[in-house]
């Protein structure tokens, strides 16, 4: 068999880089086959092979531009081409985990109320899970123990959230309604919020809170175009909270089954004005029809509103709150509530100051059936030190009055992390 090398590289050559493109690739395979093909020819009449060392370092060189050529689309593919496509089914889900807890010391002036007793708080695990690019799962669960000292595990967040757009944002599950400021900024972990606990009227729903902290069903939120103003909206729809008597030991949130056939609504508006970084101003209305143990229907209108100033240093918070409880044939009952704290960091220090006051109506049963006093007020003070990056001691003194009751006057001491 005779090689016709020359030929071959003669319509290499006049072929182009199209061509080699395409078909290039097959060259050293063909050329490797050839060189070593067993020849029918006896040795003796064997035509000497012709060896083209151009033609070899033609053919290496151009397999060394082709690799490069790959690795550079690689490091930079084309503008042209879409997230989508350049985004492998590998990259998700992207997993995070963080977990908060705490231990406290708690001392007051009423043994009755609570003996002075070391606490042992919640500890938190808090997990994110990105599906896609605008798709993702949200879940924080808590292991606390009851006043009975008995151990409780409680999905307190868990949520299937879309973000396809700015204005558009879509949460389906349970979630921490967006009544004031404090309950959406503030979540479980004692980690977040300076203080060493919730105000009492804000506290959740198990811990004597007067507010539909947790709801179940979705919540919409996004930007409203408005300039500089930076107006957002929230709406939800979910099933509201239930009121029951303090002893029937039935949960205090509706997680897989509605106690009637209403729906409780919420609407807010929030400004973030872009003259004032870090003031938010907020107002909305929440809406619910309650049907409490041994009442009849009671409507129950809840407006809110807040004004929040974070900026550098400074942590300024204030809100407040009007229920309103009208039975069906009787009469409304008006309930205030307000809420105040100013804060400054000082490098690895945090004092702060609040006030707090409650002034449930008597005459509202729905209040009577959690137990609530009624009337509640008083000043708190209180230093945070965070000693590590992940770590932090809280003092605070509160001093509240109280109505039919003697003052009490109550120290936390209060040790936080997370992890």
């Amino acid at each position: 068999m005779k090689f016709k090398t020359q030929s071959l590289s003669t319509r290499s050559a006049a072929g182009g880089s199209a061509r080699w493109s395409r078909g290039g690739a097959l060259v050293p395979v063909l050329l490797a086959l050839v060189l070593a093909a067993p020849s029918p020819i006896p040795a003796q009449t064997r035509a000497p092979a012709t060896y083209d060392p151009a033609f070899v370092e033609q053919i290496l060189k151009r397999l060394a531009a082709q690799e490069q050529e790959l690795k550079d689309l690689r490091a930079n593919p084309p503008a042209e081409a879409s997230a989508e496509e350049l985004i492998r089914p590998a990259a998700f889900p992207k997993f995070s985990f963080h977990g908060f807890g705490n231990i406290d010391y708690v001392l007051n002036s009423d043994p009755a109320d609570r003996p002075n007793s070391f606490v042992l708080g919640q500890l938190d695990f808090f997990i994110s899970s990105q599906l896609s690019e605008n798709l993702s799962v949200l879940s924080e669960t808590v292991v606390e123990a009851d006043p009975e000292n008995h151990f409780a595990i409680e999905i307190e967040r868990l949520l299937l959230q879309w973000r396809p757009s700015e204005y558009f944002n879509l949460d389906i599950g349970r979630y921490h309604t967006a009544v004031g400021y404090y309950n959406t900024a503030y979540h479980h972990g004692a980690w977040f919020q300076s203080a060493a606990g919730r105000p009492d009227f804000l506290d959740f729903e198990d811990g004597g809170g007067l507010i539909p902290a947790h709801n179940v069903g979705f919540s919409v939120s996004g930007q409203i175009p408005s300039g500089r103003l930076a107006l957002h909206y929230v709406a939800e729809v979910g099933n509201g909270r239930p009121y029951h008597a303090a002893a029937s030991g039935r949960a205090p949130v509706l997680n897989v089954s509605d106690d009637n056939g209403y729906k409780a609504v919420n609407f807010a508006l929030l400004a973030r004005p872009e003259g004032v970084p870090g003031l938010q101003l907020g107002a909305g209305v929440y809406f619910d029809r309650l049907t409490p143990d041994g009442q009849p229907r009671t409507d129950e209108l809840l407006l809110h509103a807040h004004a929040v100033y974070k900026a550098g240093p400074w942590e300024i918070l204030s809100e407040g709150y009007l229920v309103r409880h009208t039975p069906r044939g009787g009469r409304a009952a008006t309930t205030p509530a307000v809420f105040a704290q100013v804060a400054r960091k000082l490098g690895a220090l945090t004092p702060y100051a609040r006030f707090t006051f409650l002034n449930a109506s008597e005459n509202d049963p729905v209040w009577r059936l959690i137990g609530s006093n009624g009337l509640s007020y008083g000043p708190g003070v209180g230093l945070r030190w965070d000693f590590s990056s992940m770590a932090a001691f809280k003092v605070q003194y509160d001093f509240q009055v109280r109505r039919n009751l003697s003052d009490l006057s109550t120290l936390t001491l209060q040790t936080c992390f997370t992890f």
